[in-house]
């Protein structure tokens, strides 16, 4: 059974959560640079890479900075949450953050 809360006016409360959610659409991980860093604002990946992801770190409103890049490029090095952690490009296009 799945139980539907609604707000005040009578809107569903899972209408609000997707209108915060598109209206900062944020761009992916991998599209930052060197020395760039954000907000993590999600999460969009398939429930195993998700939650392998979240347990090392990548949950919404977590400060993210683009370390380095590789000799060939895959994986980058970024800091988050006082640690160093490599991501393969696929990997870093399903987190999106804000700039």
């Amino acid at each position: 059974m799945v139980k539907i809360i609604t707000l005040k006016n009578g809107e569903p409360l899972a209408g609000k959560e997707t209108a915060v959610a598109a209206s900062e659409p944020g761009v992916p991980l991998a599209s930052l640079r060197p020395g760039q860093s954000g907000v993590i604002l999600r999460v969009e990946a398939e429930p195993a890479l998700k939650l392998h992801l979240m347990e090392l770190g990548f949950v919404s409103g977590s400060p993210i900075a683009f370390l380095m890049s590789t000799p060939f490029g895959d994986p980058n090095i970024y800091a988050l949450r006082g640690t160093s952690i490599a991501l393969r490009k696929s990997e870093a296009l399903c987190i999106r953050v804000r700039i």
